[in-house]
């Protein structure tokens, strides 16, 4: 993408956003939402950057913030029935790993702050060995609700990017900010059960 200018802002000058992290057993149902201990080395708050305005649309910024989370999904080396995260002990001996997932919205705000317009959603999951497998991936994004607008898709690969051709809209407050996420299942070789993990924030 072409800007008027190439001025990027530290990361600080722009409000930052926090992301959920869960994981669901699939087969029990259970879901545990991962703690500010166990997310604090694995959630990475990457690229949030605040660029010049575009000379076409000058009296507006334009934003881009994202997050490269790592999910962590135990593989049971002997007997036990894993685990969900690394801060899970069964008494069994476990490898640690799991997916990561990358989610990324490019979006403008108008300067009287009142309007938002959601450009892009972007991201991708990585496992972090072959053993570790991806299904039923979904990417949703809305710009704000009850009035906003709302991309919902299914990816086929492990990466995705989407753009939006939206207008801007007012922007709603509260549980109705304008947000994102996405989700994928995993499955791990030798094991019956399967995790669905979700990443998920607001970003204006």
């Amino acid at each position: 993408m072409l800007f008027a200018t190439d001025k990027t802002y530290a990361s600080e000058n722009v409000p930052e956003s926090k992301a959920k992290i869960t994981i669901t057993n699939d087969q029990t149902g259970e879901t545990k939402v991962l703690s500010p201990k166990e997310t604090k080395n694995a959630l990475k708050v990457n690229s949030i950057k605040k660029f010049s305005a575009l000379a076409a649309d000058s009296e507006n910024e334009e934003l881009e913030v994202g997050y490269d989370v790592f999910v962590p999904v135990n593989i049971p080396t002997s007997s036990g029935s894993g685990g969900m995260t690394t801060a899970d002990t069964d008494g069994s001996s476990k490898t640690a790993g799991g997916v990561t997932a990358k989610l990324y919205v490019n979006y403008d705000v108008s300067t009287n702050n009142e309007k938002v317009r959601l450009n892009k959603v972007y991201g991708s999951w990585t496992p972090s060995s072959s053993m570790y497998s991806l299904s039923n991936r979904y990417v949703e994004a809305h710009s704000g609700t009850v009035y906003g607008k709302t991309i919902v898709k299914k990816p086929t690969s492990n990466s995705f990017s989407y753009p939006t051709g939206w207008g801007y809209n007012y922007r709603a407050l509260g549980q109705a900010s304008p947000r994102a996420w996405s989700s994928a299942k995993i499955s791990i070789s030798g094991m019956t059960s399967t995790y669905t993990i979700k990443v998920e924030f607001t970003y204006s």
